[in-house]
């Protein structure tokens, strides 16, 4: 099924146990293993509501179809990354991204050839970044109708050390947060709007049609 895959998981997290219990005011060890869990936790929230990668890990994205015959015709609206291929690009979700480590496609025998990197570009100027095509070059022709198209790329920024301060901070206060809650169910409970607020300027909010069905966007070549 096409969608966006972790080939290579994240070694680090936003946050480290030690940030953690020095944050707690934690000196014991009788912890240790609920506070790594919770760095977990956390760094997954902050991933999901940001729809970031914090820290480096490598990650697969897989297109039924790359031409415009093949859009299926569908009422409503679509909502996820844009893939734009008019214009001759393809958004690439959970950004920051830094490289394009390969660009695979595969017939209708299931044949894989490479996509030669002479063919493409990174741009990583804006937010998500964007896998272009260069001038003169062309999507692969006689795909198969599903995953025809995948895209392996290295995402996150960096280290733990990397992650900007804010995104830090909040999964700091999250982490603190369910530390207090441990064992609360019997009402829903709401992130603290502290650490909902440091994320904001983090969110990667993209209104469009949907990457993994071979959709497209009509908008002139730029």
């Amino acid at each position: 099924m096409a969608g966006l895959s972790v080939v290579t998981a994240e070694t680090a997290h936003a946050i480290t146990s030690a940030e953690v219990k020095n944050w707690l005011r934690v000196d014991g060890s009788d912890d240790d293993t609920v506070i790594g869990n919770l760095v977990i936790a956390s760094h997954n929230w902050a991933k999901r509501y940001t729809n970031r990668s914090l820290t480096t890990q490598t990650l697969k994205m897989s297109i039924d179809s790359v031409y415009d015959t093949d859009i299926p015709v569908r009422e409503g609206n679509y909502v996820g990354i844009d893939q734009d291929i008019t214009r001759r690009s393809i958004l690439l979700p959970q950004s920051p991204v830094a490289s394009i480590t390969h660009v695979k496609s595969f017939d209708d025998a299931d044949t894989e050839s490479t996509f030669a990197s002479s063919k493409y570009f990174l741009d990583k100027a804006g937010i998500p970044a964007r896998f272009v095509l260069r001038n003169g070059q062309s999507y692969p022709t006689g795909l198969r109708v599903a995953n025809a198209l995948e895209i392996t790329y290295v995402a996150g920024y960096g280290g733990v050390n990397d992650v900007p301060q804010y995104i830090k901070h909040a999964c700091l206060i999250y982490t603190a947060w369910l530390f207090e809650h441990r064992g609360d169910g019997t009402e829903r409970l709401s992130a603290p709007y502290q650490a909902t607020q440091l994320l904001q300027p983090y969110i990667v909010r993209q209104f469009g049609t949907n990457p993994y069905r071979g959709t497209a966007h009509y908008g002139g070549m730029v």
